[in-house]
Formats: C-alpha cells, sequence, structure tokens
C-alpha cells in the first residue's frame, strides 16, 4: 500500500473520531419521548419508544445520532433528545477511595464511608467518574450503588458521658468527640453494627450499641470528702479557678469523672474536686453529744487552726459526728457545721456540782481492783475538793498508768488549787482530797508539783499533777506510797 493511500485512511479515522462529541458510558436522561431505533436512521427497525426522564448510558454521538444503552441493549435515539446528566449515587461499602484516574496504582484522592453521596457522571471501565464535593476522581462500580441508605432520620445519643464519633465505620479511622447531650441524627445503618450520624453539620460513625434515643444523664452519686479539705477547681485541673474549699465529712453529689478529677455539687457550688478526696463511705457515724470542757475554745470551718469562726462557751452541748486524724471532731453547733479539737471536749457535762464536791459520803476505790480508771478515764473531768480547806477546782484527766495524771481546767481552776494548797502549791507534799465524779466521791490523795507535759495551754498551769487512789503506785518505783495512802485514809474518815 503507497504512503499517500495509508495517510488517507488516517485522516479517515481521525475525521471519523472528531464527530464523537462524547466519552463513552455518560450518564445520560432522556428529554421528552424518545423512539429507540436498530441503527442510526429513523429507517431501522424501531425498538421502542422511552419515556422523559428515562436515565440511560450515553455511548457515543455521531451525525445527530446517540448511541444508548438500556438494560444491556444498545440503540439509537435522535441527539438532540438525549442529555448528559450527573447521577447521584451512594457508597455501599464501609469505605470507598477515590483514585484520580480509572485504576487502584494511581494516586489515592480521598477515603469516603458508607452512604456517602456522589455526584456520578460516567463509567471508564470498572470504575465511575464522581464528585464527592472535596475531589474529582473515579471510584470503583463495585463500591456504589443508586439507592440510598440514608433513609432513618433518629435522632439518638451517645449513652455514656462522651464519645468518639469516627470518619469512617473504623475505630482506626480520624475521630472527634462529642458529649452525651449532643443531638445526633442517625440516617443509616452499616451491617447492623455501625450508625451513621451527623451532629454540627459534620457526618461521621458510632457504634450502634453505644447509642440510646434519650440524652445521657449522669448518674448523680452521693460522696464525702475524706481529706481535711478539699479544693473545688472550676475545670477538671488544679490551674484551674478555685471556687471554693469543702471540709472533711461534707456530703456532696458527683457526677462523671475526668481523669484524676469528679465533678461534685455541693449546696450552690458546682465544680471538680479531686478524686482521691472523696469516698461513698460515710464518715459521719459517730452521733454522739459532747461538751466543751474548758474555756475560750475556737470552732474551725476546717479541721485546721487556721480557719477559725468563733468560739463555743465553756459547757455548751455539741452534736459530735465524727472523728478526723484521731485529733478534730466534726461536730455541730446550732445548726453550723465545725470541728473543734478533741481534747477541747468530753462526754460529761460541766455543771455546777463539778465546782463543788458530791453531796455524799465519800468511798474508797482501788485503783487496780475497782472500775475507777474507766470512772476517770482519759480526758474525763471531774471535781477536786480539798479536805483541810473545803475549796474545788475541775481538773481533766490526761493520762497516767499507775495513778491519774490530771490539769487543772481552767486558769481560774489554777488559781483555786494555789488558795487550797496554800504553801504546798507546786511542792511534792500529800493532801487529801475528795474526786468527784458523776454525783460520786471517791478519797484520794494529791501533790501540787507540776511536771512533765501538757495539754492545756491557757490554764496558767505548767505541767500537770498527781492523784492517788487507794493501792495506786508512783510512776518512778512502781510502789504503793505509804504518805498517800494515809491520806487517802484521813480522806475517807472525814467525809
Amino acid at each position: 500500500m503507497s504512503l499517500k493511500r495509508i495517510l488517507s485512511i488516517l485522516l479517515i479515522i481521525i475525521l471519523a473520531m472528531a464527530d464523537i462529541a462524547v466519552a463513552e458510558n455518560y450518564f445520560a436522561k432522556t428529554s421528552g419521548s424518545v423512539p429507540v431505533y436498530a441503527s442510526p436512521s429513523k429507517s431501522s427497525k424501531k425498538l421502542g419508544t422511552l419515556s422523559g426522564g428515562t436515565w440511560v448510558y450515553l455511548d457515543a454521538t455521531k451525525n445527530g445520532w446517540a448511541k444508548i444503552e438500556l438494560n444491556g441493549k444498545v440503540g439509537y435515539a435522535e441527539a438532540s433528545h438525549i442529555k448528559k446528566a450527573s447521577r447521584t449515587m451512594y457508597v455501599k461499602t464501609d469505605k470507598a477511595t477515590i483514585y484520580k484516574s480509572a485504576s487502584s496504582s494511581s494516586t489515592r484522592m480521598e477515603i469516603v464511608g458508607y452512604g456517602t453521596k456522589l455526584s456520578a457522571a460516567y463509567i471508564s471501565g470498572s470504575y465511575i467518574y464522581v464528585n464527592t464535593g472535596n475531589n474529582y476522581g473515579f471510584v470503583a462500580a463495585s463500591s456504589v450503588q443508586l439507592s440510598d441508605p440514608n433513609t432513618l432520620k433518629k435522632t439518638v445519643y451517645i449513652q455514656q458521658p462522651s464519645g468518639k464519633i469516627y470518619s469512617l465505620p473504623d475505630t482506626s479511622s480520624s475521630s472527634w468527640t462529642v458529649s452525651g447531650s449532643t443531638k445526633l441524627t442517625c440516617t443509616a445503618l452499616y451491617k447492623d453494627t455501625w450508625a451513621r450520624v451527623t451532629a454540627g453539620g459534620k457526618t461521621g460513625y458510632v457504634k450502634k450499641s453505644q447509642l440510646g434515643t434519650k440524652a445521657y444523664s449522669v448518674p448523680k452519686t452521693t460522696v464525702y470528702v475524706t481529706s481535711g479539705s478539699a479544693v473545688v477547681h472550676s475545670e477538671p485541673n488544679s490551674s484551674s479557678a478555685k471556687i471554693a474549699t469543702i471540709a472533711y465529712g461534707t456530703k456532696l453529689t458527683a457526677a462523671e469523672t475526668s481523669g484524676s478529677y469528679t465533678k461534685i455539687s455541693s449546696g450552690s457550688h458546682t465544680g471538680w474536686i479531686k478524686t482521691g478526696d472523696i469516698s461513698t463511705k460515710n464518715p459521719n457515724t459517730l452521733n454522739t453529744t459532747v461538751y466543751i470542757n474548758a474555756v475560750d475554745v475556737k470552732i474551725y470551718t476546717l479541721p485546721s487552726t487556721t480557719s477559725s469562726y468563733g468560739t463555743v462557751p465553756t459547757s455548751a452541748a455539741l452534736k459530735c459526728t465524727a472523728l478526723y486524724d484521731g485529733t478534730w471532731f466534726r461536730v455541730t453547733y446550732k445548726s453550723k457545721v465545725g470541728f473543734v479539737k478533741k481534747d477541747k471536749v468530753s462526754t460529761k457535762k460541766l455543771g455546777s456540782s463539778t465546782s463543788s464536791p458530791a453531796s455524799v459520803k465519800s468511798v474508797s476505790a482501788d485503783w487496780y481492783k475497782s472500775n475507777i480508771q474507766s470512772i476517770f478515764a482519759r480526758g474525763d473531768i471531774a471535781t477536786v475538793t480539798d479536805v483541810a480547806t473545803s475549796i474545788s477546782w475541775r481538773v481533766k484527766r490526761k493520762g497516767g498508768n499507775n495513778h491519774a495524771d490530771v490539769e487543772p481546767l481552767t486558769a481560774a481552776d489554777t488559781a483555786a488549787m494555789k488558795k487550797a494548797c496554800g504553801g504546798d502549791f507546786l511542792t511534792w507534799h500529800r493532801r487529801s482530797v475528795w474526786v468527784s465524779i458523776d454525783g460520786k466521791k471517791y478519797a484520794a490523795s494529791m501533790n501540787c508539783k507540776n511536771h512533765g507535759k501538757y495539754n492545756i495551754k491557757d490554764n496558767g498551769f505548767d505541767g500537770h499533777f498527781c492523784i492517788h487512789f487507794t493501792n495506786s503506785r508512783t510512776h518512778c518505783s512502781n510502789k504503793v506510797d505509804a504518805d498517800h495512802q494515809n491520806h487517802i485514809k484521813m480522806a475517807l474518815a472525814k467525809g
């Protein structure tokens, strides 16, 4: 074949290709009622008529005729009645990759999830050219469908304080967090496991098992402060603003947690508190009445001497609900809750009988064989009356194993003791005394010598002094002191 003949054939092919206006397999619609023929001629066999708006595949146009395909059958219709149109399709798999060209080896442009709406233009082999709203590219035809799965339109909520919404129905995909009170619109279910949801203009996926039809309500739990004081912050971190300081034993309502903090409410305060400072166990279980046994006793808002809000009168009755750190009583006084030092109270009320001897005959109480050590227990208050002068004063037992170590209760009691003892004050000289406790009067002996440590700081007496009962012993020798025992007998004889 001559070169001229070859060029002539090539020119004919090029001209023929130029007459093709569109690529193969575009999505198209019929415009009005359209006859379809077996070949591009009205004189050819008529295959049927398509009604207006029928979707077809547009293969090619030539010489005013469009080659179309419908349900696997090929025919021809006048090109003026066949219009290209974008067709809406939806992803039917858990995810679909959008490629730059019709090949899985080409550049990946985007990954879209189940139910994503796509605008499809044409088919190229096993791929469809689509617009995702973000990109134009090709998606595998096997990953999409014409039917819309987004038909639920149901309001749902994540059934926990907060939860993740994933960009794909896959926990390894990117995610963002929403609260349990955020309204979500569920549009579809994927494999009955993942819910496709929208919130705030964003679409993602949540595990179906995490959803419910009612907004999540944080369970309320009653808790109590278990540290001396707990700081309430505005946010779940120590660097946020301090709203309040709440004392030991305070009842709180706890809600959700965040890290090492728990959200609580107490009266007018709502904020975040360290989880380690609270417990569901109620420490307020004592329910005991105690009485102030000293003067000028302060009551504190916290178990700390830096938080005083007033004083409590001597002999005032307090309702004790808890003991903190073995040192502080949590008490209620005149409907106000506070804290008082344990050594400032007693379970026995100081009345007029404590400033004068009991009006009964004195009795002997063996230190070891009777129950005098529990009657006059550590921390208890008693009235001491000097037999020789009949002067009385109050004392508080601080300790002692072989006998009772006591301190004058107040400065006034120290003054009365000094007056009664006269020249024996602050000496080891023995004196006969009566010790009155709960309406009974016990024969005893004492010395006025101040020694050892003291607990009461404002009574004007530096240390403690000793009171002996029948058969009690001294500390150093661990022996019964004859002089003390003689004075006990004298007290027993005098009254």
